[in-house]
């Protein structure tokens, strides 16, 4: 008989550290004033806390996929899956 697969199997083994985890690598690039101002605005515009926390979102979905990110979303998520969907649940709750 088979064994079945768990959701991690098809997870590669740095899929926890993707989205989050130690940053030791750095990717840098050369652009022009102006794309360097639409970056920042699109960035604030969108919530990030940093162009580095959205140009590594930005660079993961396209190296991953949008599935994948939102599977590893998710399944962190499911981590905390006896929290409710909807009612507060911090110290001010």
């Amino acid at each position: 008989m088979p064994k079945s697969k768990k959701p991690d199997d098809d997870l590669p083994m740095f899929s926890r550290s993707i989205l989050g985890g130690k940053k030791s690598s750095k990717l840098e690039a050369r652009v022009s004033d102006e794309l360097k101002e639409g970056i920042r605005r699109r960035w604030m515009d969108l919530g990030y806390q940093s162009e580095s926390e959205y140009l590594e979102h930005l660079t993961t979905v396209d190296c991953f996929g949008k599935e994948h990110v939102r599977m590893v979303l998710e399944r962190r998520l499911g981590m905390v899956s006896g929290l409710s969907d909807s009612a507060p649940t911090g110290a001010s709750a």
